[in-house]
C-alpha cells in the first residue's frame, strides 16, 4: 500500500492522536510522531549518510506543524550530553540521532555517563539498509564506518552489528536492532517503556531505508501517549499494605527520625511528593551529593549534605544522632557515599526505597526484610497519603539550629582583606547569588566541591554529573537544559514561592580546562537564543587533577584563551546577543553578581571569566583527595 500523509489523520484538536487505523504512514514519521507523544519535543544531533532519509522527515508537515524540533550540535559527543541535560531538566526522554559508527561511537561516552546516573535518553542511530544487509554479497563487505576483522579482515566477513554488540547490556537498558518493518514501530515502543522503566539509556539501530517504508498507526492509536507513569511496576495491594505498615509502625516509633533525598528521587518524578511529606511531618532532611535540590534545601528542617565523614562536621554529627533513616532513591556508589564512610547511630533502623525495591534493616538485632521487584515512587505517595502526624513522636534536641548558608561552618575562616577571589570566598558570596526558582548547572571541578554544601533557595533546579565525573559536560549539557526550559517553561517549579513573573535563570558554572573539551557549543546555544549566565572559573588548567596528582607537573597545564572574545568568533560577531566581562577581585565579583541578580531583562548571554589561583580549591574537594589516598595507601 502506498503512503500517505499522517495529515489525513492526525485529529487536529489533539495533534498527538491519530484517529484512522486503516492509513499508513512511514516509519521515519512514526518514530518522531511517538517522541511528540512521549514528551520529548526537541532532537539533538549530527547528519550523516545513514540517517540522512530518517531525518528528511523532521520536515514532514505533521511533524514540522507539531512543533518537534532539530538542534544540530557541533559533534556527536556533546549531542548525547546536551540529549542528558534536556532530560535532567524535563524528566522526559532526551533523544539524540547519530550516524553508524563515528557518529555513534563519539557519542559513547555521554551515553556512558546517562546510564551511570540514571538519565532518560534515546539514542537513535542510522545503520545501513536492510535491502543491502539481507544480501549474501553485502555481508562479506568491509562498510565503510564500520571497523573490520582484527585478522585477515580481506577475508573475513565483518561483524556488521559490532557497534549494536558494544552498547547492549553494557551501556543500555535496552537496545533493538530493526530488521523487520513489520515488528519494527513494537520495537520502538517496547525501547521508549524500558528507558522510562529502568531511567537509564535506551538504543534503536534504524536501517537508511526503513524511514520511507509504511507503517500503521495503529499503536498511536491505541497508545497515543507514553509516560514514565505508565512503565514501572507497582506493588500489589498486599505488597503495598505490607511496606506502608512496617514503615509507618518505625515512624511512629522513633524520636529522632531522617529523611534522605536522593538521586533517583528526582528521575521518577517523585520530588515533590517527598517535598510535602517533609513539611507535613517536621523530619530532619539531608540531601545527597546526587541528590542535591530533591529536597527544598529552605525548607525548616532542612539539616545539610550528609557525605558521611567527606561532608561537614555540623552535618555527620547532625545524622549520627537519628534512630532512623528514611533514604529515598537511594544511589549507592564512591562519590554519592563519601568512599562508602556512610555511618549511623548504633541500633538505627533502615529504609532503603529504590525502584526495583524497599528495604528494613534493623540494625539492632541484625535483621532484614527485602520487599523485591516494586519501585518506590507508588510507595512513597502512598506514603505520603497515609501519614498520621499525630501518631509522630518526634524529639530533635532543641538547641539544634536547621542548616543554612549562615550557619554553614568552614574549616578556614575567610581573610576578609584579601583582593583575591579564592574557593572560601566563593562559599560565601556565591549562594546569595542565587534567586528561588533558577536553574544551575555545574561542571566537574572543583568549584563542584564548593556548591555541595549551599543550602539553595526553595525551588532552584541543579544539574551536574555527581559520578561519572567527565568533564566537558556541563556546557553542552546546559544546551540542552536551555532547550528544555524552552518546551517546557518553569517545569521544574511545582510550588509557591515563586513570583509569576519572575524568569527562572539558567546559569552555568564551568572550569576553563574542562570548556575547552565542549567549548564549540556556545555557538549553537547563541544559535538557539538560549539566554544564560556563563561563569568561567579560570585557574590556568586542571586544578581538580592538580589537587590529586602533580599539582606543577606539565599534563595539568591548558593554552590560555582570551575566554570573553569567544562570542566574536562563534557568531556574534558585532557583539549584539552576549556581554563579557573579566573579574579579578572580589569587589568586581561583588558589583556583577549584584547586577545579574537584580536584572529585569534576560534576553543577552552574560559570559564571565572569574579569575582564580592556580592552586586553590575547597576544603571537601581536599577532603575527597585524602580519603583516595588513603584507599590507595592501604591497597
Amino acid at each position: 500500500m502506498a503512503p500517505v500523509t499522517i495529515d489525513t489523520f492526525v485529529n487536529q484538536d489533539k495533534p498527538h492522536v491519530v484517529s484512522n487505523q486503516s492509513a499508513t504512514i512511514t516509519f521515519g514519521e512514526y518514530i518522531f510522531r511517538r517522541l511528540l507523544s512521549i514528551g520529548t519535543k526537541s532532537v539533538f544531533g549530527v547528519p550523516g549518510d545513514f540517517n540522512l532519509s530518517l531525518l528528511e522527515y523532521l520536515y514532514a508537515p505533521s511533524v514540522e506543524s507539531a512543533g518537534l524540533k532539530w538542534v544540530g550540535t557541533c559533534n556527536e559527543l556533546n549531542a548525547a550530553y546536551a540529549a542528558d541535560g534536556y532530560s535532567r531538566y524535563s524528566n522526559k526522554i532526551g533523544c539524540l540521532i547519530t550516524t553508524y559508527g563515528v557518529g555513534e561511537l563519539s557519542a559513547l561516552n555521554g551515553i556512558a555517563g546517562s546510564f551511570a546516573e540514571n538519565v532518560k535518553v534515546l539514542h537513535i542511530v542510522g545503520v545501513a539498509k536492510s535491502m543491502d544487509s539481507r544480501s549474501d554479497n553485502f555481508k562479506d563487505r568491509n562498510l565503510h564506518h564500520l571497523v573490520p576483522q582484527l585478522h585477515d579482515s580481506n577475508f573475513k566477513a565483518p561483524n556488521h552489528k559490532v557497534y549494536h554488540d558494544m552498547v547492549k547490556d553494557r551501556v543500555a537498558c535496552s537496545v533493538a536492532y530493526l530488521e523487520d518493518i513489520e515488528t519494527a514501530c513494537d520495537q520502538v515502543d517496547a525501547v521508549i517503556r524500558d528507558i522510562y522503566k529502568y531511567s537509564k539509556p535506551g538504543y534503536i539501530f534504524v536501517p537508511a531505508d526503513f524511514a520511507d517504508m509504511s507503517v500503521a498507526p495503529a499503536n498511536l492509536i491505541d497508545v497515543s501517549h507514553i509516560n514514565q507513569q505508565d512503565c514501572i511496576t507497582f506493588p500489589s495491594e498486599i505488597q503495598l499494605f505490607d511496606v506502608i505498615d512496617r514503615a509507618t509502625k518505625w515512624i511512629y516509633s522513633s524520636k529522632t527520625p531522617a529523611i534522605i533525598g536522593d538521586v533517583l528521587t528526582d528521575r521518577y518524578g517523585v520530588s515533590d511528593v517527598l517535598n510535602k511529606l517533609i513539611y507535613a511531618t517536621g523530619i530532619w532532611n539531608f540531601s545527597t551529593v546526587m541528590g542535591k535540590s530533591v529536597l527544598d534545601e529552605s525548607n525548616p528542617t532542612y539539616m545539610g549534605q550528609y557525605n558521611g565523614k567527606e561532608g561537614l562536621k555540623q552535618v555527620y554529627q547532625h545524622f549520627e544522632d537519628c534512630d532512623l533513616v528514611l533514604h529515598f532513591g537511594v544511589d549507592i556508589n564512591e562519590i554519592n557515599n563519601g568512599h562508602y564512610t556512610f555511618t549511623y547511630k548504633p541500633n538505627a533502623k533502615i529504609i532503603q526505597f529504590h525502584p526495583n525495591y524497599v528495604r528494613f534493616v534493623d540494625t539492632r538485632y541484625g535483621e532484614e526484610q527485602m520487599f523485591e521487584g516494586i519501585n518506590f515512587a507508588p510507595v512513597l505517595q502512598e506514603l505520603y497519603k497515609r501519614i498520621d502526624v499525630s501518631r509522630l513522636s518526634l524529639q530533635y534536641d532543641p538547641s539544634v539550629t536547621p542548616y543554612t548558608n549562615e550557619t554553614m561552618q568552614l574549616e578556614d575562616p575567610i581573610n576578609e582583606q584579601s583582593n583575591n577571589i579564592t574557593q572560601i570566598h566563593l562559599q560565601k558570596v556565591m549562594p546569595k547569588f542565587l534567586n528561588p526558582g533558577d536553574v544551575v548547572v555545574c561542571e566537574t571541578g572543583s568549584f563542584q566541591f564548593s556548591v555541595r554544601d549551599f543550602a539553595f533557595p526553595t525551588q532552584l533546579k541543579y544539574i551536574s554529573q555527581g559520578f561519572f565525573l567527565s568533564i566537558g559536560m556541563a556546557l553542552p549539557a546546559a544546551l540542552g537544559v536551555g532547550i528544555a526550559m524552552q518546551d517546557y517553561p518553569k517545569a521544574h517549579i511545582t510550588g509557591g514561592g515563586i513570583k509569576e513573573d519572575y524568569k527562572p535563570r539558567l546559569i552555568l558554572f564551568e572550569g576553563d580546562g574542562a570548556a575547552q573539551m565542549t567549548i564549540q557549543e556556545l555557538s549553537t546555544i547563541l544559535k538557539s537564543n538560549i539566554p544564560i549566565e556563563i561563569v568561567i572559573w579560570n585557574n590556568n588548567g586542571y586544578t581538580i587533577e592538580r589537587a590529586i596528582m602533580g599539582p606543577t607537573s606539565s599534563y595539568n597545564d591548558i593554552m590560555p584563551w582570551k575566554w570573553t572574545k569567544l562570542f566574536e568568533a562563534f557568531g556574534d560577531f558585532d557583539g549584539k546577543h552576549t556581554n563579557n566581562t573579566v573579574i579579578e577581585s572580589p569587589s568586581q565579583l561583588s558589583l556583577k553578581l549584584k547586577e545579574l541578580k537584580n536584572s529585569k531583562t534576560r534576553d543577552r548571554i552574560e559570559l564571565l571569566e572569574v579569575k582564580l589561583g592556580v592552586f586553590d580549591f575547597p576544603e571537601q574537594l581536599k577532603c575527597m583527595v585524602e580519603a583516595a589516598a588513603l584507599k590507595r595507601n592501604k591497597k
